[in-house]
């Protein structure tokens, strides 16, 4: 009668467990339901400055291809002004040509001017004597043409060399014009060219300042864009965790099912059975023969026998392959390798529980290499490179303890670091539920 209240209270307390279970799990479903809802705000955020983004570089883009044009163009017009320059030096070397030139020609019209006033001043002013005087001074007649002509020859002279004078005085007064015109002309467009040379000088300026402005718009939006993007990568991390809780709370509501289930055959076998044995009993009694005592007392033999009840609830009936033994010795370090031995053992018996529950794969490869489960395989890859070098000899012999010995310290399901946010049993830096 004590046992079946024992019973009756186990499977209230396993019902119990499956109540809280279900409701951790709905609640769970709600809360995974925001955290997606929020990565999903999120991540068209994320779109949205990445666009962003991609817009500005378009526009920076076309500016700094803009900039490139003034660049060219700008090059262009400093070669021209360069060549105007050029010119204008060019012109400027002229005009001190022809200025020498006409400078050269005055002198000469003063020289020649001075030795016509000389001649005409010797011909009509020397004292009482005149030109025509000369003409009929005394003398042969051959000797008065001769004076004659060598007068008529000296004032074509004079008319020819004052005529080439002004002819050439003419002609560097006119060049000395066009060069001024020239260069006037040069200068001019000069002025233009540089008035352009600015312009554009400007607008680059311009132009490069805007380019800086986007450059700064792009590296905000771009950094509002890395920000949502950790952002998104926080909350699909949020969402792998509460995926794990929800997919530990049904294993174990599973589990916790299960349990219930056994425990309802178990008091309903126990229950056959104590009926059977009774009947057993009851015939038994009819038909053995009565024992007296020293004292005359009716003594009966006890035929029921105590029952024993199993504590473990899976059975152990895996066969370990070749490289099982290396795969879990490597895990065991890699998550308690700075434990206690028998904080090794527990992690090992976590992942024996997991072979030979229903609940997940068969093989101990496919449990530990299962999705989002173990952080060591799955997250940081750490678990490669301590199989490719072999874990620990703790390690092993704990591996070698729980794989080959069969000796599993606990029923546990799951374990992780204990923060506080989960119970359990608490064995180290973990706590194993």
């Amino acid at each position: 009668m004590k046992k079946k209240y024992i019973s009756t209270i186990i499977f209230s307390f396993i019902i119990i467990i499956f109540v809280i279970l279900y409701a951790q799990v709905g609640k769970a479903s709600g809360n995974l339901s925001d955290l997606e809802s929020e990565k999903e705000a999120n991540e068209q955020s994320q779109s949205m400055y990445e666009e962003q983004a991609s817009n500005l570089q378009e526009s920076k883009t076309a500016l700094e291809n803009l900039v490139s044009g003034l660049n060219s163009e700008l090059a262009v017009i400093n070669e021209k002004l360069s060549g105007i320059r050029i010119r204008i030096s060019e012109k400027e070397s002229e005009l001190i040509q022809t200025q020498q030139e006409l400078n050269e020609a005055k002198e000469q019209e003063s020289e020649q001017y001075r030795d016509m006033k000389k001649r005409i001043q010797y011909m009509f002013e020397m004292g009482d004597t005149s030109y025509i005087e000369i003409l009929l001074s005394k003398g042969s007649i051959a000797d008065n043409l001769n004076r004659a002509e060598f007068v008529s020859e000296l004032v074509k002279y004079d008319r020819r060399m004052l005529e080439e004078y002004k002819n050439t005085k003419r002609s560097i007064t006119e060049k000395e014009s066009k060069c001024l015109a020239d260069q006037a002309e040069l200068e001019e467009l000069q002025s233009e060219v540089q008035d352009q040379q600015k312009l554009i000088s400007a607008k680059i300026s311009d132009t490069n300042e805007r380019i800086k402005a986007y450059a700064s718009d792009i590296a905000e939006a771009e950094r509002a864009a890395w920000e949502y993007e950790k952002q998104v990568e926080r909350n699909q991390q949020a969402i792998d965790d509460e995926s794990r809780r929800i997919e530990e709370s049904s294993i174990l509501e599973a589990e916790s099912m299960e349990q219930a289930r056994k425990e309802r055959e178990r008091r309903e076998r126990e229950s056959r059975e104590q009926a059977s044995r009774e009947q057993a009993s009851r015939e038994q009694n009819q038909t053995r023969e009565t024992v007296t005592d020293e004292n005359g007392n009716i003594v009966t033999e006890e035929t029921t026998k105590p029952y024993e009840e199993t504590t473990s609830p899976y059975e152990n009936n895996y066969v370990a392959g070749e490289k099982d033994l290396d795969m879990l010795a490597a895990l065991i370090e890699c998550e308690a390798g700075d434990q206690s031995y028998y904080g090794m053992l527990c992690v090992g018996a976590v992942v024996m529980n997991r072979i030979n529950s229903s609940r997940f794969p068969n093989t101990l490869y496919e449990v530990i290499y299962q999705p989002y489960q173990f952080t060591p395989v799955t997250v940081s890859n750490r678990f490669s490179l301590v199989l490719a070098r072999g874990a620990n000899e703790t390690c092993y012999r704990a591996a070698r303890e729980v794989l080959e010995d069969g000796k599993i310290v606990g029923s546990w399901l799951f374990f992780r670091m204990n923060d506080g946010s989960r119970e359990g049993e608490i064995i180290g830096d973990h706590v194993f539920y």
